[in-house]
């Protein structure tokens, strides 16, 4: 796997290099909540950018169809359920025909990366190892997209990055890395490579914390515990995360 090119984007701002694959990045909590919903049996998430085309589109699509989201960490009024990973314990998603899905950072990051029409893995803490084997497998240059909080860095994403571009490391031989993969290679070496340790100090796990959902946090720290990759597709012209092998 020689003559690899890692790109990181660290804000959701910042534009897009030409790169052969994205890892999306949200690990607080978009990226880890998707993983999750797979795991316990979903078919596919429709990802919006508002709460209104939210509405409209479960409105269209029917009762068959979950509406799940939030704002500010904290779930959307009218919304079958927010944006925990812990939620789907108690939600019979095989039953269900998918998801619409809104989030303040996560799924507009999602749908940009869907923009560049390369292909696109949904990537956390938990399912790091295989993220990062798929992307290998596509070609050279693999971009990590970090979905930020309301448009700025966000260290959560950053030290994801870190763990993900670790995993890259281990397999890929001779990597280009540019600045962006250096930064959050620095941070993931300043933090110990311990990311329950560097994750309790960013913004986004403060106002977990606040609001009670320390477990939320526990959840999406624990590293390479799945092998689900949600892939963005275009399904009827809308991107949509599906499982593909």
């Amino acid at each position: 796997m020689g003559g690899k090119k890692i790109r990181i984007v660290l804000t959701p701002g910042e534009t897009l290099p030409d790169v052969d694959v994205w890892l999306v990045v949200d690990l607080l909590r978009a990226s880890s909540t998707a993983v999750a919903f797979f795991e316990h049996g979903g078919k596919k998430i429709l990802p919006v950018s508002s709460v209104e085309e939210a509405r409209r589109l479960k409105a269209n699509l029917g009762d068959n169809w979950i509406l799940m989201g939030e704002r500010k960490a904290l779930p959307i009024e009218g919304f079958d359920l927010g944006n925990s990973p812990l939620a789907f314990e108690y939600v019979h998603l095989k039953d269900k025909a998918g998801a619409v899905m809104t989030t303040s950072n996560g799924t507009l990051a999602y749908l940009k990366a869907a923009s560049t029409g390369k292909a696109v893995f949904v990537a956390a803490a938990r399912n790091a190892y295989h993220a990062a084997r798929r992307a290998l497998k596509l070609k050279d240059t693999v971009g990590i997209l970090c979905a930020g909080k309301e448009g700025r860095l966000a260290l959560d994403d950053c030290l994801c990055a870190g763990l993900l571009l670790e995993e890259i490391l281990k397999m890929a031989g001779n990597v280009d890395l540019d600045d962006g993969a250096k930064v959050v290679s620095a941070l993931w070496e300043f933090y110990g490579k311990d990311l329950g340790k560097g994750v309790y100090m960013s913004e986004s796990a403060k106002l977990l914390m606040e609001l009670g959902m320390k477990e939320d946090i526990e959840y999406c720290c624990k590293v390479n515990c799945s092998f689900v990759v949600p892939t963005v597709v275009l399904l009827e012209g809308r991107p949509c995360l599906l499982l593909q092998e």
